[in-house]
């Protein structure tokens, strides 16, 4: 493997604190760039070297394969890459940006949610809180009607016990007054 091709911890390191340390044109062949690992996925294998001079790699230029390669689509550096690792470096910049739109549609896609559904609270809101003072209203009629039970059965009761009283105490004199008319 080419020496200016493979990466360096320490390298990478002092291009990633320091990304103006070197000011060259971005349209350098990229066999001159150090390449920089860029994790494409958190938790994908599929993390590839990007051969690139700064974090903004899209150098201005109106050919589609120039603005993948950041501008080095006509130099003749490219023609000595491999191909296969030019298709690959191609495709896989055209996924990222493909996995960036569908990003920030799901992001949108969620905002929309989020507006539809705090429109729907704020318009069901009034309505919970009138049905909550409802209830507290019915709870509180409940608990009045449940001591009148309470207090009528209690009566009731009472009522039930001198009822039985009377009716023996009756049974008791028609007793005695069949005793009297006997005369025993």
């Amino acid at each position: 493997m080419d020496p200016k091709n493979e990466t360096s911890p320490n390298a990478a390191d002092n291009q990633m604190l320091n990304p103006n340390a070197e000011n060259e044109d971005l349209t350098l062949p990229l066999e001159s760039i150090r390449p920089r690992r860029v994790s494409l996925h958190k938790r994908s294998a599929s993390d590839s070297l990007a051969f690139v001079k700064e974090p903004n790699w899209l150098a201005p230029s109106s050919s589609a394969q120039g603005r993948l390669l950041g501008g080095a689509a006509g130099s003749s550096s490219a023609s000595h890459m491999d191909p296969k690792k030019l298709k690959r470096l191609i495709a896989n910049r055209a996924s990222a940006q493909k996995s960036r739109l569908r990003r920030v549609e799901y992001v949108d896609k969620l905002e929309k949610k989020a507006e539809f559904l705090e429109a729907t609270v704020s318009l069901v809101s009034p309505r919970v809180t009138s049905e909550r003072k409802k209830r507290m209203m019915l709870l509180k009629e409940n608990a009045e009607l449940k001591q009148r039970i309470e207090f009528y059965d209690k009566l009731l009761e009472k009522q039930d016990a001198e009822y039985k009283a009377l009716k023996e105490e009756r049974d008791l004199l028609s007793f005695t007054n069949l005793l009297i008319q006997e005369g025993i």
